[in-house]
C-alpha cells in the first residue's frame, strides 16, 4: 500500500518544496525594488514561508502515505500555543521591528527619548534599537516604541 502511494506523496512534497523556493525567489526579487532597510523584512518573510510550505508538504505527503497525521497536527497546535505564549515578548519586539522598518517613525541619526533613555539612534534591527548616549549605549526593545511615548528630535542639517 505504501509503495503504491510513494510517488504521489513524493510529487506532493516536491511540489511544495518547489513552490516554497519559487515564492522565496519572488519575495527576494520584490525586496530588491525597495531600499536596503526593508530587505531584512522580506528575507524574514521568505524564510518563514519556505519553512511553513515545506512543513505542510511533509504533512500532506505523510497523510498520502497513509499515516494518521491528525494527532501530529493537534500536538503541533498545542505546541504552537505554548511557544507563542512563551515567546510573546520576542514576537512583540519582532512585529514592532517590522513596523518600525516599514513606517520609519525614526531613522539612524535621530535623537530620541524613550523610557528615560535619550540619545542618538545608531542602529535599528528587528529586535531592538541601539541608542548612543554620552556615556553608554542603550539597547531599547522595539516594543517600547509602540507601547510608550517617544520623543523624536530630528537632527539639524
Amino acid at each position: 500500500m505504501i509503495v503504491n502511494q510513494f510517488f504521489p506523496a513524493l510529487i506532493i512534497f516536491s511540489a511544495f518544496v518547489a513552490g516554497s523556493f519559487f515564492f522565496s525567489h519572488l519575495l527576494r526579487e520584490v525586496s530588491s525594488r525597495f531600499d536596503v532597510s526593508t530587505n531584512e523584512v522580506f528575507r524574514l518573510l521568505a524564510n518563514f514561508q519556505q519553512a511553513i510550505m515545506i512543513f505542510i508538504g511533509s504533512v500532506l505527503a505523510l497523510a498520502k502515505l497513509g499515516f494518521n497525521v491528525s494527532a501530529l497536527v493537534a500536538g503541533l497546535g498545542l505546541t504552537g500555543f505554548a511557544l507563542g505564549f512563551a515567546l510573546k515578548d520576542a514576537i512583540a519586539n519582532l512585529v514592532a521591528g517590522i513596523m518600525i522598518v516599514i513606517y520609519k517613525p525614526i531613522e539612524i541619526g535621530h535623537i530620541v527619548e524613550v523610557s528615560g533613555s535619550r540619545g542618538e539612534v545608531i542602529n535599528i534591527n528587528l529586535r531592538y534599537i541601539t541608542i548612543q548616549k554620552e556615556d553608554a549605549i542603550d539597547l531599547v526593545p522595539n516594543s517600547l516604541f509602540l507601547n510608550k511615548q517617544i520623543t523624536v528630535f530630528k537632527p539639524s542639517s
